[in-house]
C-alpha cells in the first residue's frame, strides 16, 4: 500500500543532501532535536502504520524506520495530514490546534515542524503567520500558536475574548544574545489581531518586558506570573491589571484546547 509521504521523504532528503555542510549546521542549531513521525495511511480501523525519523540534533538526517535514539517529540498522524504539512496546506501550529496532529513531547519542539519544512523548501510560506517570527526566539513558536488560537476561533468567539480582556498588550521579549523581539496584541478593538512590531495608531495599554525563556516559562505556566513581577523577571508598565486578565486567557485556551500540552 503505497503511502503519499514517501514521496515528501524522499523530497526532503534530496533537499538535505543538496545543502553545504554549513546549511545543515545552521538547521541543526537551529531545531536541536529528533523527531519520530507515526503515520497512519487513513483514519479507518487498523490502517497501515509506517515510521520514519528526523534526527535534526546532530547529523541533520531523515530516514524510513524508528529513531535510533529516544525522541524529543513523537507525532501521530494519517497521510494526507502529513502531506498538507509538507505542502503549506496545513501550518503545525493549526494542525495541533484543531487536534490532527496527536504528538508525545513538548509542544515547543513541535512546533518547530515548520523551520524543518521552510528551510527545505516546503511548508507554509512565508505569509502573515511567518511575519511573526523572529530568529533565535523560542517566543516565536509561541506567538504563532497565539495568532493560530485567534483564528480558529469564530468571529463571535474572538469578539467575546476581547470582550473580556478590552487591552493592548506590548511585548519587549530579550534573548540570550541581547537581541529584542516585539510584538503587539490588540485585545481591545474589533476581533482581535496579533502582530510583530506595534500597530499603527495603536497605544500600548500594558507594556510587558522578560527574557524569552521566560516568556515561553510563563505561558507553559513553568512560572507563576505574580511572582516573576514580584522578583523582576518581568517587568510591567501600564494598567497592571490587564496582566492578570492576560494570564486568565491563556489559562482559557489550555482548558479548552490544551494550549502547549502533550495531546497523547
Amino acid at each position: 500500500m503505497t503511502f503519499q509521504s514517501e514521496e515528501i521523504f524522499a523530497r526532503l532528503n534530496e533537499a538535505l543532501d543538496a545543502f553545504e555542510p554549513s546549511e545543515r549546521q545552521e538547521l541543526v542549531k537551529q531545531v536541536n532535536g529528533i523527531f519520530e513521525f507515526h503515520i497512519k495511511k487513513d483514519n479507518s480501523p487498523g490502517a497501515e502504520v509506517k515510521i520514519w525519523h528526523a534526527e535534526v540534533k546532530t547529523q541533520g538526517v531523515i530516514r524510513a524506520g524508528p529513531a535510533p535514539q529516544t525522541p524529543e517529540i513523537t507525532l501521530y498522524l494519517v497521510d494526507e495530514d502529513m502531506v498538507a504539512l509538507a505542502v503549506g496546506d496545513l501550518s503545525g501550529a493549526r494542525a495541533f490546534i484543531t487536534d490532527r496532529i496527536g504528538l508525545k513531547g513538548p509542544m515547543m519542539m513541535a512546533m518547530k515542524l515548520d523551520v524543518i519544512f521552510r528551510s527545505l523548501g516546503m511548508g507554509p510560506p512565508k505569509g502573515a503567520e511567518g511575519d511573526l517570527g523572529y530568529d533565535g526566539f523560542e517566543s516565536s513558536f509561541l506567538i504563532l500558536q497565539i495568532a493560530e488560537y485567534l483564528q480558529v476561533l469564530t468571529d463571535e468567539e474572538r469578539k467575546a475574548e476581547v470582550a473580556k480582556v478590552k487591552g493592548v498588550f506590548l511585548f519587549n521579549v530579550k534573548n540570550g544574545k541581547g537581541d529584542t523581539a516585539v510584538w503587539m496584541m490588540d485585545m481591545k478593538n474589533g476581533i482581535g489581531q496579533m502582530k510583530k512590531g506595534k500597530i499603527d495608531g495603536l497605544k500600548p495599554d500594558i507594556t510587558l518586558e522578560m527574557k524569552d525563556k521566560d516568556f515561553v516559562d510563563l505561558f507553559l505556566n513553568k512560572i507563576n506570573g505574580q511572582k516573576a513581577f514580584m522578583t523582576g523577571r518581568i517587568k510591567v508598565k501600564g494598567a497592571i491589571m490587564l496582566a492578570l486578565k492576560l494570564e486568565n486567557m491563556m489559562k482559557d485556551t489550555q482548558e479548552k484546547i490544551g494550549f502547549f500540552k502533550s495531546k497523547l
